[in-house]
């Protein structure tokens, strides 16, 4: 019980995030958002303008700048390039994008998936970080924080 809650907790931060990154501009246009708990792919889709934007939020509990880059479990990255096949074809303006948020310092650091030159690392990373689970080797996508657009808020 204590995971889900933990697990349900992240997400949850993660909804408030996206409720208030909508509202920001008027074409933003909630089409779809995951339940939370249901691991789904990816944790919306949005019109903004004509373009679809599915993204993937992870909001972080340290500086931005204390990494140089922003990282994706590789899992995470393949299964939201499959899923967003579709959008793709549907146009190609349509994006992918990744939404590292970083409360301290009050900054957003966005990532397109699909355009973002990215480099591959293995980490002994936690097997989650929603509970103590132990420690895996993971392969992880790396995103240099010089190449996302960045929102100061």
């Amino acid at each position: 019980m204590g995971y889900m809650n933990n697990f349900n907790g992240y997400e949850k931060r993660e909804r408030k995030f996206l409720n208030w990154y909508i509202n920001l501009k008027s074409e933003h246009k909630l089409e779809e958002e995951s339940a939370i708990g249901s691991y789904e792919r990816n944790d919306f889709v949005m019109l903004s303008g004509r373009t679809y934007v599915m993204g993937e939020i992870k909001i972080r509990t340290f500086e931005w700048d204390k990494y140089p880059t922003a990282v994706l479990e590789l899992d995470k990255v393949e299964a939201l390039v499959d899923k967003f096949q579709s959008y793709h074809q549907m146009g190609q303006t349509n994006k992918l994008y990744y939404y590292a948020v970083y409360p301290k310092s009050r900054t957003i650091l966005i990532f397109d998936i699909m355009t973002s030159p990215g480099t591959l690392t293995y980490e002994w990373c936690p097997i989650t970080t929603a509970k103590d689970k132990g420690y895996k080797w993971k392969a992880m996508m790396n995103y240099k924080l010089k190449d996302a657009i960045k929102i100061n808020y």
